[in-house]
């Protein structure tokens, strides 16, 4: 990646790109890769930019929601609580980004607990 080359792994605009990239990944259904780069970029963003930084958060939310889509339920509510967390006390209750954040964990909760309640099978349904 040229951003990468020239600015260096740690810069917030290599950083910034990354997140980006996963996120087409994501969009893409390309769940699995885009959750190894997320959580590969928020290693580096938790290091140098910080916990609270809204890069960090925003790359918190957006790896939630991929672990949402691969349903690893439990593992994106746990992210989602500690980023909903931080951006109550940071941003504020009825910061844009922090309703989203909600939003996402409703979302989320949602999912895993019609996720629980639907048996899995590996038959098909009848078709009448």
């Amino acid at each position: 990646m040229i951003v990468r080359r020239v600015l260096g792994p740690d810069h917030p605009d290599t950083l910034a790109t990354v997140n980006n990239l996963a996120g087409v990944l994501n969009n893409q259904g390309e769940h699995a890769e885009a959750e190894k780069m997320y959580r590969d970029v928020l290693a580096v963003q938790r290091r140098v930019l910080g916990p609270e930084h809204p890069s960090t958060l925003m790359t918190g939310n957006n790896l939630a929601v991929t672990l949402d889509c691969l349903g690893k339920y439990a593992e994106a509510a746990a992210m989602l609580r500690e980023v909903l967390d931080v951006e109550r006390r940071v941003l504020g209750p009825e910061h844009p980004k922090t309703v989203a954040t909600a939003a996402n964990l409703d979302d989320c909760t949602r999912a895993a607990s019609k996720n629980q309640t639907e048996p899995e099978t590996d038959t098909p349904a009848p078709t009448v």
